[in-house]
């Protein structure tokens, strides 16, 4: 039975995912700082007849997380795929000068994902197999406004996973960046702005797990919001700066 660990699993993609991954067969280790909700999750899983053990760490302690990837190891076997999917996406306007607020979101969003990386990769090299991923986001395409360090957040995931996925071809370790659009989740509840194409958290983790299951090197969906991202990043600045600033987030 392959073994997945999953961060940010408490709530939302990650709570998706690993039941959807569960369902299809995985043993799912999962991760986050709120112990009770883990715990329901995981209780969830092995009544449906799962496997699952679950773990506490706050990603950006990078001691944490290398222990809690140890533990779901020890549970559960050698571990074949981490969903590094804990992230923030606070909003921030840049009038504001939210000082504070970027650098949590930068610390948790990439510092986290880095962390995440580096607790499972020795093991994964040692045996010359193994599967990361990490939950990006469409807004790392281009920066949204109210959005300057979510955006440069999983810009910065993004290319992070494809150096890596350049380095570990020749290890036998494949990675993917997944790039949902708008998720109905309890972090994109406290929207304002429009959020076009909105699927579930169900729903995004069918899609991913389908893709993850391929070994695919990119998941973005849904279809709509891939091709208007994919648009979007061909316009010209002046035509970017003039839609998204009539936008109002906050």
């Amino acid at each position: 039975m392959p073994v997945a660990l999953i961060t940010g699993a408490s709530t939302g993609i990650g709570n998706a995912l690993a039941r959807e991954l569960a369902r299809r067969g995985w043993a799912v280790g999962i991760v986050a700082r709120r112990g009770e909700l883990l715990e329901a999750l995981a209780q969830e899983i092995r009544a449906a007849g799962g496997k699952a053990a679950w773990a506490t760490a706050d990603v950006t302690d990078r001691g944490a997380i290398r222990t809690a990837a140890l533990q779901v190891a020890t549970e559960l076997g050698p571990i074949d795929l981490l969903v590094a999917n804990a992230g923030v996406g606070s909003p921030g306007n840049a009038k504001r000068l939210p000082v504070d607020v970027w650098i949590a979101t930068l610390r948790l969003n990439v510092d986290g994902v880095i962390y995440s990386v580096g607790a499972v990769l020795p093991e994964m090299l040692e045996r010359k197999s193994g599967h990361l991923a990490v939950v990006s986001s469409v807004a790392g395409f281009r920066g949204l406004p109210a959005s300057a360090a979510y955006s440069a957040s999983k810009a910065a995931i993004t290319t992070f996973f494809e150096s890596l996925r350049v380095d570990l071809r020749s290890e036998g370790i494949a990675v993917t960046a997944i790039h949902p659009g708008f998720i109905a989740t309890p972090l994109t509840a406290k929207n304002k702005a429009p959020m076009p194409f909105l699927i579930s958290a169900e729903q995004a983790a069918t899609i991913i797990a389908n893709g993850l299951e391929k070994r695919r090197s990119d998941i973005t969906f849904p279809w709509q919001m891939k091709l208007l991202m994919g648009f979007a990043r061909r316009l010209p600045n002046w035509v970017w700066d003039r839609v998204l600033g009539s936008v109002k987030v906050i």
